[in-house]
């Protein structure tokens, strides 16, 4: 050590040298006159004597002065670095000067900044109007901002019994259009289903990460080894997402650079982290479904009036865009009256619900059906020319054991949905009286 600026009493010394915190003492200039061995340890390769403590250590709120270490309002010391380590000091007059012990709490400091940031920018996302994909995004953007160690992530929600990607950092984009299995997603996890269900996070490191991807995978999911980067991962963090012991998700964050990327407190925020997601996603996912329960017929299933105006507006600029025609189709359910009377409401609803399938069975895509009325339905075509409306007709009515009337009018750059409805309407009701018409005919052979 160097040659000390102050001489400590031998049990003193001894105590101090002994200790795992670092110990300085300052005058009062705040100049380093000793040091013990904990403290040279952690400023290794410096000329501590006779330097001041501001040169090494900066503290967490701007503050001037020689005795600047006293006078901070949260009592943090940071030492700079790829990853900031902090220290609250405690101090004591001592020799004409001051007697520092630096206490490292950088796993609680970074913690807590970690909790307070990422609960603001998830209740932040809860006031949201963005698509949800966006939202997905941003979630997945805080996490890895948030927590230590995480270079790219991805974030997969449960749905149909299988993990849909949702977003994705520094991968290749097509993850997002794929899903994996629910027993794939939990043997990747690997620390089984009670570990699963309580959302502990689970670290993996090269080369075990790799062994496990191989291990685990099967057939048809050679898309992850090459989209999720597999081979260039040196350590992943995988938290399942988990609200009232139930799985929502999965939270995967990724280092590319060191085996060592995620210390301890990567884990505890990421596993908080994660439950605040879980509640978020909860809010999230619940205003989807009362929107979408807004925009779609209870019985069928179907987009009600109000999407049929919404999606009018989108698709009618799709078809300028790309120079395709628009055909709208207005169907009418003849005799629902009838069948309620004779067999019931409850017949009555079948047989609307049954026409709801037949309509969404010979869809295209780009193709979109509504129920707007109590028997009547719409349906948009883009890039369906008017001439071959007749057979999209004829095939909904070969699937059906009820008579359905149909009229088609090509949708023009000028016209409103109103309008568009007023003729479909009027091809429909004049298609309705042909039918009458022939059938009438007939009768009276």
């Amino acid at each position: 050590m160097d040659k000390p600026g102050v001489v400590l009493e031998p049990e003193t010394l001894a105590w101090l040298d002994a200790l795992p915190e670092a110990a300085v003492w300052l005058d009062l200039e705040g100049r380093i006159g000793w040091y013990n061995p904990a403290a040279a340890s952690l400023l290794s390769g410096v000329q501590l004597l006779g330097s001041s403590l501001a040169d090494w250590l900066q503290p967490a709120s701007a503050l001037q002065g020689p005795r600047w270490w006293q006078g901070s309002s949260d009592g943090l010391l940071g030492l700079p670095g790829k990853r900031w380590r902090w220290f609250r000091p405690s101090q004591a007059p001592y020799k004409g000067g001051w007697l520092c012990i630096l206490h490292e709490v950088t796993q609680e400091y970074t913690q807590a900044l970690a909790y307070a940031s990422s609960l603001e920018v998830l209740s932040s996302l809860l006031t949201q109007e963005e698509k949800l994909e966006h939202l997905f995004q941003r979630i997945l953007e805080a996490a890895v901002k948030v927590v230590p160690g995480a270079e790219a992530g991805s974030l997969t929600l449960l749905e149909n019994g299988a993990f849909r990607y949702v977003a994705q950092i520094g991968f290749d984009p097509e993850l997002t259009q794929h899903s994996v299995s629910y027993q794939d997603e939990l043997r990747w996890y690997g620390l089984g289903e009670e570990a699963w269900l309580l959302g502990k996070p689970r670290l993996l490191v090269a080369p075990e990460l790799q062994e496990r991807s191989g291990n685990t995978a099967t057939p048809g999911l050679e898309v992850f080894q090459k989209a999720g980067k597999i081979e260039h991962l040196k350590a992943t963090v995988t938290v399942p997402v988990v609200l009232q012991g139930q799985v929502m998700g999965t939270l995967n964050l990724d280092a590319f650079t060191s085996t060592e990327a995620f210390p301890k407190e990567s884990l505890a925020i990421a596993q908080t982290f994660a439950l605040q997601a879980a509640t978020v996603l909860y809010g999230l996912l619940s205003r989807r479904y009362l929107s979408e329960l807004a925009l779609q017929d209870a019985l069928t299933g179907l987009g009600n009036r109000r999407a049929l105006e919404e999606d009018f507006v989108r698709i009618k600029a799709q078809a300028e865009r790309l120079d395709l025609p628009l055909t709208l189709i207005y169907w009418d359910m003849d005799g629902l009256k009838r069948i309620n009377d004779h067999y019931g409401h409850a017949a009555g609803d079948q047989a609307l619900k049954i026409l709801a399938t037949v309509l969404r069975s010979v869809m295209r895509k780009e193709d979109q059906a509504f129920r707007i009325g109590g028997d009547e339905f719409v349906s948009l075509h883009l890039g369906l020319p008017l001439e071959e409306a007749p057979e999209v007709i004829e095939r909904v009515r070969a699937e059906l054991h009820v008579e359905v009337s149909a009229g088609a009018v090509r949708v023009s750059a000028l016209m409103d949905l109103a309008t568009a409805l007023s003729q479909g309407d009027a091809a429909m009701y004049a298609d309705k009286r042909r039918a009458l018409r022939s059938t009438e005919a007939e009768e009276g052979l």
